[in-house]
């Protein structure tokens, strides 16, 4: 892969500069050897030439000095012998002195001495010759020699001995040049040997020199390489080990560097996975695809368009980003986003649901409390219209209507998953057993039902009387998707949801499951139709046959208890839905149903708490027509107050909703500690609320949820009433009037035994939940929805002793609030719920000092917040 310029480049280019440093020396340095080498050879040439120019001096010198000898031999043995054979060495001796004087001259032409011989030589042996001539001559054949003879005889030896004087002067100084030219070159040879043994041994330095140095950067070179492989390396890895896909190409378009998701998350061919691949290669696949990742090529070439763009390839949505790079290639990155579509679709569908149930909720309570009383005046006028029986069967009618639009709030709850469960261990075999005939009756013969339970099937936590409403919402929605009949199959079996499918499906916890599955052979749906079946009011059937809440009353219900549905249906080929519901390993609980006792009264006292004064009366009158004695308050004060009067009441019969500022699980504790015999019935129209966590009765509370019937409220107040075989203890003496006053001021102000805390939190349902738990701390507890409220409240109530607060309140931030309330209050304790890590909010210097409680947080991480230790 390509690797940019750095400290490694930079190493390398300061080993290649010292390189070529190294290399000019030697260049020198053979250059100057170069030239001395031919300075000193013209010198030695010059020298040698000089030596052998003395010897051609003295080979002349001694050739005239050898050719007088012949001629003087030559004129000897003529005159001895009158021969005329010795006159013809004493001719050539002649021409050899004329032409060996001239060579002579002409050697010695740059030596003024020798020159001057050169003449005396000339003079000399021509006279030389000139008496040998003159003797030959007058030379006569007689015995001895004439006086003349002799005479010139004497002249030529004197000329000779002349001859031989300057001859033996000239070689003389022959001699001496030619000692001092030997000695020059022998001189010149001495240098040239002492100058090729120093440019030797510079050589051989400089050769050492750019030996360490090419040894240095081949060294250097290695580590450099090994560090650029470990560079490679470690890109290499860190490309690999990020979950998005990533490849680089550079300007001559070729892959330069990437990883292994780019092929898989954009299903390119592992083949091209390698440096240098084309992206023509590339760019014939991706041109094949309806949706193209590369940059277009225009007539003006490869544009490149920065920024994302969404794809879905190999049924996974992707996020591709496009972006220069430094050295003018380009980058192209791949993120597998779609966890996080899931996700936000599961969020969509998640708020979606809140919003319903926020709606939901609040329409409950009222419609409820308004279906109550309508409920309670029609069972009592029904008692009244007995002897008229048109009259009761329009009250019947009206009843029915009122069970109809319970029924009809009861799956807008169900499917906000905020109806009130109560979740047993149950055997689905068993349950299904025992509705199997129900069913068969409520299908028709035209329907074949067919029920098969798995050996060793496990037990499920699970309210049984919503398992049976979903399979028989399940099967009636099978039975109208097989108008000409059809078989139902329910199935049940173990099951256990894996990682790998729990990765896939957001809402999903891995585990064990006992699976619940319900198809039909019927028309089934389309996969636009799958999308939609689990919405509120959706339906296929025609107008005025069906609400559209069946399916997700039984989606709520599931998601409630923890656990998973899954439909898949094709259409013309039927539809199955799975439930799956979470395994518990609790022994199974009894599930045989109570029979229906008699509509029993009584006499015992109860307190009613409604803050509805409709509902109330008809509560109240529901009652009083059963027999039992009924105190009526509209608050929990009034309530606290009535007990405190010393009033015997044997059941308090209160709403969970109310006014003031008592909580209802405070006011409950209350009236437990004014009368501890006390016995306690619930009711409410909305379930998201103090005695109801996440869809579930609080364990040990009794609730009766609105609208009711009479013969409802009667059965279920005799049940409360009559439990576990008590009697109504008798009437305890009334307490005196200063026992009164104590009691009362206990009921309203226990200060004096137990800490204060404001809890702050914009969020109702997270406030009210909390609330809760701070009380079952045994806390005493106030609340407020903003930083504003929470102040008036500081300033009002001395006894706030905690402020728990959120960080992310509108208007007036935690911070701004925390620096309030300490100006205000300084002693009281600040803790801090937040999403965010036990240090805080980032970058706020305000909470020093504050505890820190992360959310999510159970009973026991507040309990440790909140301890003054």
């Amino acid at each position: 892969m390509a690797l940019g310029a750095g400290p490694l480049g930079g190493t390398r280019d300061l080993a290649n500069r010292l390189v070529l440093l190294a290399t000019i020396p030697i260049f020198l340095l053979a250059a100057a050897a170069i030239y001395v080498a031919y300075a000193f050879a013209q010198t030695e040439r010059s020298e040698q030439a000089w030596v052998v120019h003395t010897y051609q001096v003295i080979d002349a010198t001694r050739a005239l000095l050898s050719d007088a000898k012949d001629a003087e031999t030559g004129q000897r043995g003529y005159l001895l012998t009158h021969k005329p054979e010795y006159l013809a060495p004493f001719h050539k001796a002649g021409e050899a002195i004329a032409r060996d004087l001239s060579r002579f001259k002409t050697l010695t032409r740059d030596n003024p001495n020798q020159q001057q011989r050169a003449g005396q030589l000339k003079q000399l042996m021509e006279r030389r010759l000139d008496f040998l001539d003159r003797a030959i001559k007058i030379s006569t054949p007689a015995a001895a020699a004439s006086p003349e003879v002799i005479q010139i005889l004497d002249q030529g030896k004197a000329s000779m001995d002349a001859i031989r004087a300057i001859v033996g002067h000239a070689l003389g100084d022959e001699h001496w040049l030619l000692g001092q030219r030997t000695q020059a070159a022998r001189t010149s040879e001495e240098k040239m040997f002492v100058s090729a043994l120093v440019g030797a041994v510079l050589a051989f330095l400089v050769v050492m020199l750019a030996t360490i140095l090419l040894m240095r950067y081949n060294r250097t070179l290695k580590r450099s390489e090994a560090e650029r492989a470990h560079q490679a390396n470690i890109l290499q890895a860190t490309l690999d080990s990020i979950r998005d896909g990533i490849a680089v190409f550079e300007t001559d378009n070729t892959l330069a560097a990437f990883n292994l998701n780019f092929f898989h998350l954009l299903n390119f061919p592992p083949e091209l996975a390698y440096i240098g691949a084309p992206i023509e290669k590339f760019r014939v696949i991706d041109n094949a695809r309806s949706a193209q990742v590369l940059p277009p090529v225009t007539a003006k070439g490869q544009e490149i368009e920065t920024g994302y763009q969404r794809i879905t390839r190999a049924g996974r949505e992707l996020d591709v980003y496009r972006t220069l790079v430094p050295n003018d290639g380009f980058l192209i990155a791949a993120l597998d986003v779609s966890a996080r579509v899931r996700t936000e679709a599961s969020l969509r569908q998640a708020q979606k649901m809140e919003a319903v149930g926020h709606l939901t909720g609040g329409v409950a309570h009222d419609f409820n409390n308004l279906l109550q009383v309508v409920s309670a005046n029609l069972d009592l006028m029904a008692n009244d219209a007995k002897g008229n029986p048109q009259s009761a069967q329009r009250l019947q009618n009206a009843i029915a209507a009122v069970s109809r639009g319970s029924r009809l709030t009861a799956q807008l709850l169900a499917f906000a998953r905020r109806q009130a469960l109560e979740p047993r261990s149950t055997n689905l075999g068993r349950l299904l057993q025992e509705m199997t005939d129900l069913l068969r009756r409520t299908l028709g013969e035209r329907i074949e039902v067919e029920a098969i339970a798995a050996g060793g099937l496990w037990n499920t936590q699970v309210d049984p009387n919503q398992v049976e409403n979903a399979i028989l919402n399940l099967a009636i929605n099978s039975r109208d998707a097989m108008p000409d009949g059809g078989k139902l199959t329910i199935e049940l079996t173990n099951a256990y949801l894996d990682d790998e499918y729990a990765a896939q499906h957001e809402e999903v916890t891995a585990g064990q499951y006992v699976m619940l599955a319900v198809s039909d052979t019927g028309q089934g749906m389309s996969p636009e139709l799958v999308g939609r079946v689990f919405e509120p009011f959706f339906t296929t059937k025609p107008e005025g046959q069906g609400t559209g809440l069946g399916l997700s009353q039984v989606y709520g219900f599931v998601k409630q208890t923890g656990g998973h549905i899954k439909i898949y249906s094709e259409a013309g080929q039927g539809t199955t839905v799975k439930l799956y519901l979470p395994r518990t390993k609790k022994p199974e609980e009894d599930l045989s149903p109570v029979a229906l006792s008699p509509i029993e009264g009584g006499s015992e006292t109860i307190l009613v708490v409604e803050d509805d004064e409709g509902v109330r009366a008809a509560v109240a009158d529901m009652l009083a027509e059963l027999g039992y004695s009924v105190l009526r308050a509209e608050d929990a004060s009034q309530a606290l107050t009535v007990l405190a009067s010393g009033a015997l009441v044997n059941l308090l019969f209160t709403d969970v909703v109310m006014p003031g500022p008592i909580p209802t699980r405070e006011f409950v504790r209350r009236a437990q500690a004014l009368q501890p015999k006390i016995k306690v019935l619930y009711t409410s129209g909305y379930t998201q609320n103090a005695i109801v966590h996440d869809g579930r009765l609080d364990e040990g509370l009794a609730l009766l949820s609105k609208p009711y019937r009479r013969d409802e409220l009667a059965r279920k107040v005799r049940t409360i009433l009559s439990a576990r075989g008590q009697v109504v203890p008798p009437p305890p003496v009334k307490p005196t009037a200063p026992e009164r006053a104590a009691l009362a001021q206990a009921a309203n102000d226990d200060k004096s035994t137990k800490t204060k805390i404001l809890v702050v939190e914009d969020v109702a349902l997270i406030r009210m939940t909390t609330v809760d738990m701070v009380e079952e701390l045994g806390y005493r507890a106030v609340e407020a929805a903003d930083g504003p409220q929470a102040v008036i409240l500081l300033k009002q109530d001395a006894d706030i002793a905690i402020l728990l607060t959120d960080l992310g309140l509108p208007g007036m931030s935690g911070n701004e609030l925390v620096e309030h309330a300490r100006e205000l209050r300084p002693d009281v304790r600040i803790v801090v719920a937040s999403g965010y890590s036990s240090d805080g909010q980032p970058g706020t210097t305000t909470l020093e000092g504050a505890r820190f409680l992360a959310k999510p947080f159970d009973m026991e991480q507040l309990r440790r917040a909140l301890k003054d230790e």
